[in-house]
């Protein structure tokens, strides 16, 4: 989660509460979620008392905002922290331990997010504030999305991976086995691979989708190795000639 959370909170920071606004999460039902999944309910109560459970035993301590830090500050009785705030809503609350990049408090409202899913919520934040849909799972189990679209992943849609930004590459759907060519993080060609009986055997020719083979396509054998050079008849009429694993003619 931690790796999650360094790539998207900066994108959606501008879409967050600050700590001042107390009644975002005063008398909350927050759990707090630790690496080791373990969970703990914290209710922050307008008294200053900060009300800690884990696995029904309770602890009282304080919480007290210093509005000059703009930091919050939690007595849990075995130790004091200074957190500032990295993401606050009414479902979820991020704050960074004062002093650490990466040591941040992870709460959820278990009445508006009773899964405690806050990568997903997230992620589901930043895909509406963005205008963003998603393409689907790839073969490698990254997700990919599309940028500002209502026409799906053609003409140069501008597209990212897990919210990055996509170098040169052909990304393959899980569910369809389309391949998607990209270039500059834009889908410039959906591709598909398709089996030939030839008079040398099957071979497995990468095209553009819905059209026939033509020059420049790649060319595999059922193990998917490039094919040998030479010329494959495809059918009574027509055939290719493959040069260094692509059609040339």
């Amino acid at each position: 989660m931690k790796n999650y959370l360094s790539n998207i909170l900066p994108r959606l920071k501008q879409y967050s509460h600050d700590l001042d606004r107390k009644e975002v999460f005063i008398e909350v039902p927050w759990v707090i979620i630790d690496e080791q999944l373990n969970q703990q309910k914290y209710i922050f109560r307008r008294n200053g008392e900060l009300v800690m459970s884990l696995n029904g035993q309770v602890t009282i301590g304080k919480w007290e905002y210093l509005s000059a830090a703009k930091s919050l500050m939690i007595d849990r009785v075995s130790d004091k922290i200074l957190l500032n705030q990295n993401f606050i809503d009414p479902a979820v609350m991020i704050l960074n331990k004062d002093g650490s990049k990466n040591e941040n408090l992870i709460l959820a409202n278990e009445i508006l997010l009773p899964d405690l899913d806050v990568p997903r919520y997230l992620k589901k934040i930043y895909y509406q504030k963005n205008n963003i849909g998603v393409l689907g799972k790839l073969m490698s189990g990254e997700i990919i999305e599309f940028i500002n679209s209502t026409s799906g992943y053609i003409n140069n849609t501008e597209v990212t991976i897990e919210g990055e930004p996509v170098s040169d590459r052909k990304a393959v759907l899980a569910k369809s086995g389309r391949i998607l060519e990209i270039k500059n993080s834009q889908v410039v060609r959906i591709l598909e691979r398709q089996s030939y009986n030839t008079d040398q055997g099957v071979i497995i020719i990468e095209k553009t989708e819905n059209s026939s083979p033509r020059k420049g396509d790649l060319v595999f054998t059922e193990k998917n190795i490039r094919v040998p050079d030479g010329k494959y008849k495809l059918g009574f009429m027509k055939s290719i000639t493959v040069a260094n694993g692509r059609i040339v003619s």
